[in-house]
């Protein structure tokens, strides 16, 4: 991925170099290459941030990650069961009390950023799961 993103950025050099052959009224090559080369570092930069949605009652910017197969997991999806959905650890979080994924992953927060941590349940709120809309 890194390759072609090297490719990209040195055919937006070649570009600038022939920039004096531009149409008039259009804009320089070199002011496209810089927009759409800052447009794909923040796409290539965006994953580093795709959970900041966690709330500081539930993570304190540590304690929560995505579950499922992917290399940032650390656990496996929650199972829809009797009564709501089991975590690895055996903890049932009633279907009514899990929150909204907003990027279409299960994610959980466990006190002490630890596997053997016990789900965060911050005091009046829901517990620190999120689960896809599909609830899959």
């Amino acid at each position: 991925m890194r390759e072609a993103k090297r490719e990209f950025v040195s055919a937006a050099l070649d570009d600038i170099a022939a920039d004096d052959r531009r149409e008039p009224g259009t804009p320089p090559l070199w002011l496209i290459a810089i927009l759409v080369t800052g447009a794909a570092l923040a796409i290539w930069l965006s994953p580093a941030r795709a959970h900041e949605f966690y709330p500081w009652e539930c993570c304190s910017d540590r304690d929560c990650w995505p579950t499922g197969t992917g290399r940032d997991a650390k656990e496996p999806d929650p199972v829809a069961g009797p009564g709501g959905w089991r975590l690895s650890d055996g903890t049932i979080v009633p279907y009514a009390a899990a929150r909204p994924s907003p990027d279409g992953r299960f994610h959980v927060c466990r006190s002490g950023g630890s596997l053997s941590g016990a789900l965060i349940v911050p005091g009046g709120r829901p517990p620190c799961l999120w689960v896809p809309p599909s609830g899959s």
